[in-house]
């Protein structure tokens, strides 16, 4: 008897993308319960949702939630030097340069300040990381590129190759320059031309590794 076909009336399977990222639900323990919801509400000018002494839901835009911090008594805190698979970063892209300095200085002031352990420019991202209290990578970036295709372009050649890793600057020197330039009400004051010019990685030539310091550092505060 001859094979059938056996795709005779079955639909061809489809796999959608999804239409955005959603949220991230954090795991803390008890003791940094209460310092991770007060980190992530500075960081992001975030509000509570609705909080239980065991989870406390987030949101800073139209979604019902975007990240969500769990009480388990059951961790322990991350020790430093202690290697483990676990999740590298979260990444928060802001709408332009002025936004971006405006975080900077906003961390570094008030009762808690916070000061990041890298500022890089990767060449499609601008960007600052933070530590969390409990010692999780967090970056605040701006894209480089007006397009999807223009940074696809930037990745696929000899610059990005020789460099995947970023140029690091001076975040204060950074901010204040943009900072002089923004209007009065705080808008973003840089012309196209200006912002070009900061958002364009200078090449240092070869770099494949991160920094040390990067997978050693704990949270850093500000000198008083």
């Amino acid at each position: 008897m001859a094979a059938g076909n056996d795709t005779v009336g079955k639909t061809e399977l489809v796999h959608p993308s999804p239409s955005a990222f959603a949220h991230a639900v954090l795991r803390t323990t008890p003791e940094n319960y209460e310092t991770m919801i007060q980190f992530y509400l500075k960081l992001l000018h975030a509000e509570i949702v609705h909080y239980t002494p065991r989870l406390a839901f987030l949101r800073y835009d139209h979604e019902h939630h975007r990240i969500a911090i769990a009480n388990d008594p059951n961790l322990r805190p991350k020790q430093k030097d202690d290697p483990r698979v676990e999740v590298d970063h979260l990444a928060y892209t802001y709408s332009n340069l002025t936004e971006l300095a405006q975080v900077y200085t906003s961390m570094k002031t008030g009762a808690n300040p916070v000061l990041p352990v890298w500022t890089t420019n990767h060449g499609p991202t601008t960007s600052i990381y933070y530590l969390d209290p409990d010692g999780n990578r967090i970056e605040c970036q701006v894209d480089n590129f007006d397009t999807a295709e223009a940074a696809d372009a930037f990745m696929k050649g000899p610059l990005f190759s020789m460099n995947p890793i970023g140029t690091d600057f001076d975040a204060e020197e950074w901010a204040q320059s943009i900072l002089s330039k923004a209007n009065p009400d705080g808008s973003e004051g840089l012309t196209a031309e200006d912002a070009t010019k900061i958002k364009t990685r200078q090449e240092i030539g070869q770099r494949y590794t991160l920094p040390a310091h990067i997978a050693l550092s704990r949270p850093t505060v500000a000198a008083q």
